[in-house]
């Protein structure tokens, strides 16, 4: 006797189905599923996806407020199973659980975004002790307690803070990091060193006017006053490089409360999934751009606090939103037209449409930051990643115009593309797609033969010029550095400080300096102060400096 399948499996066999027929049996099922118990945590789960991907992605605005009133229902269930709540802890559903460690910055906006909501969890036993990283903030008094070596570290803090509220424990434990006298990146290694753990408890709300439900996957979204309906279902083929080559709308104007809706609902979708990216945990709160593109789409982009930033590249973080929900991230390391690009899909929209939101991504970093040439590295399509070569990711980018850099790997995937193009039914195995991890794969959207300089070669340059000229002595090269730009009035000492000390060495270095034509020199003193201010505008100028033309002799050499 064959056994019905449920209403909420039904589901996922018409997600992706906008036809007429598709759309009705989506809403018929969605009814059927309203009557329906949640009688289990898998179940829950994976309909709690099902009904994130329709909000989403709705067909019409019946499937969009039933979608809407499910998952209503699910939270309500949630709250009203204390056992699978439990269940889900780490889900991210609403009023679930989350434990996880996260950078010290994290910490301290959650704490101050959501006060009593945010405790110390557990310690890894391979962390080290926090007497030990406290050892040079707590007064020399309290010899005592730091020579205390029979308590574990949670009752050390207990002991040393003055309380069992692990709430208060873990803030006492992140105001005194505040209290050291060390550079960030040194409290963020001695702080990682902890190997701490945190749980995240569904807050009631917090100030910036969030809710106990958006602190969630289920109702992180934006909220757009448009919502984009998927009449014509979900695009899977289209003109690539129309998209990547159209002109991006106007920026939009934000006001100071929506950028700080946008980098919490950033920060929350990537915490609840044990996730972090530089841009947006070490965001400069007030400089985010934002888009609203097409088909529902929208793209937030951060840039790093200045004394984090990379010294040659921007390092400019994204969070793509479909309809409002966070459903993309991840980032671009520009330098000049040169982009090394990541992006990851969150399980949940995938499905949908993930080639649109690539070339929307490419056409985000082409338009707004100059970038013709684009990489990406292995990982993205396989290496250590089985999803990667199962799904046979390398063929995504290949779509694109992406092709491996190394020559011998190219043509391999050219014949292979050949075979797969006129031989019906052939897929390429699994050892074929691992062979093309070995290589990152680019595409230059202009068609330049010349290579982009690479940042890493020009770094391996500076440490051997150092080493050759100043026998290792990183602050005499620096100082040296800094003597030559004002020489050739590339600097005026008015210059950003920060964006001096992180540029100085490899433009004094690296660049011919002494050739450079006046105008040149003005608009690379302006560089080295963008820098330091603004990575968006630093982008822009870097992209009107012909560095190819400066670049010493004996580093072209070095790089060959």
């Amino acid at each position: 006797m064959e056994i019905a399948m449920s209403p909420f499996k039904q589901l996922q066999s018409v997600l992706t189905d906008y036809t007429e027929s598709g759309s009705a049996a989506k809403l018929l099922i969605l009814k059927e599923c309203s009557l329906s118990t949640l009688s289990s945590a898998k179940t829950l789960s994976a309909y709690h996806d099902n009904l994130l991907f329709l909000l989403s992605h709705a067909d019409n605005s019946s499937v969009l407020e039933l979608a809407k009133a499910e998952m209503q229902r699910l939270t309500d269930t949630i709250n009203q199973k204390v056992t699978i709540r439990q269940q889900l802890t780490g889900s991210g559903i609403a009023s679930t659980s989350t434990q996880g460690a996260y950078s010290i910055s994290l910490i301290e906006w959650l704490l101050a975004e959501f006060p009593g909501c945010i405790s110390l969890h557990s310690f890894d036993s391979g962390g080290v002790h926090p007497r030990e990283v406290l050892r040079h903030v707590l007064p020399e008094a309290e010899f005592e307690l730091l020579a205390d070596e029979k308590l574990n570290q949670l009752k050390w803090l207990e002991k040393a803070s003055g309380t069992k509220n692990k709430s208060s424990m873990l803030q006492w434990l992140v105001s005194s990091f505040g209290e050291m006298s060390a550079g960030p990146y040194l409290k963020d290694q001695l702080f990682e060193s902890l190997k701490l753990f945190i749980e995240i408890n569904a807050p009631k709300g917090y100030k910036a006017g969030a809710t106990l439900e958006q602190f969630s996957r289920s109702y992180g979204s934006l909220n757009p006053t448009n919502y984009f309906f998927h009449k014509d279902g979900v695009l899977k083929k289209f003109n690539e490089p129309e998209v990547i080559n159209r002109k991006l709308p106007a920026e939009k104007k934000l006001s100071d409360a929506e950028k700080k809706k946008i980098i919490a609902a950033s920060r929350i979708a990537l915490c609840l999934l044990n996730r972090e990216t530089d841009p947006v945990t070490y965001s400069e709160e007030l400089n985010i751009r934002y888009y609203e593109l097409e088909r529902g789409l929208s793209i937030a982009l951060f840039s790093i606090d200045s004394e984090r930033r990379q010294p040659l590249e921007s390092y400019i973080g994204f969070m793509m939103f479909k309809n409002g929900y966070p459903m993309s991230y991840g980032g671009a390391w520009l330098f000049g037209k040169r982009s090394l690009i990541g992006i990851n899909i969150f399980e949940a929209f995938r499905g949908g449409e993930s080639a649109m939101v690539f070339a929307q991504l490419l056409r985000c970093y082409h338009m707004a930051f100059g970038a013709d040439y684009f990489e990406v590295e292995p990982y993205q399509f396989g290496k250590d990643n089985p999803e990667g070569i199962q799904s046979g990711a390398f063929w995504f980018y290949f779509r694109f115009g992406f092709r491996p850099c190394d020559k011998v790997l190219c043509d391999l995937a050219l014949a292979e593309h050949k075979k797969i193009t006129g031989t019906k039914g052939y897929r390429s195995s699994p050892e074929t797609l691992k062979q093309f991890t070995k290589s990152n794969l680019f595409v230059d959207l202009e068609g330049n033969t010349t290579m982009p300089l690479n940042p890493s070669s020009l770094s391996r340059y500076v440490t051997h010029s150092i080493n050759l000229n100043y026998k290792g002595n990183r602050e005499a090269a620096l100082q040296e550095s800094i003597r030559r730009l004002k020489k050739e009035k590339i600097i005026t000492g008015k210059e950003n400080k920060m964006g001096l000390r992180k540029l100085a060495l490899f433009i004094a270095l690296c660049f011919a300096v002494e050739k450079m034509l006046a105008r040149d020199k003005v608009i690379l003193g302006k560089v080295i102060h963008a820098k330091g201010t603004s990575e968006f505008e630093y982008t822009r100028l870097l992209n009107d400096f012909p560095l190819q033309k400066y670049i010493r002799a004996e580093v072209k050499q070095f790089l060959l």
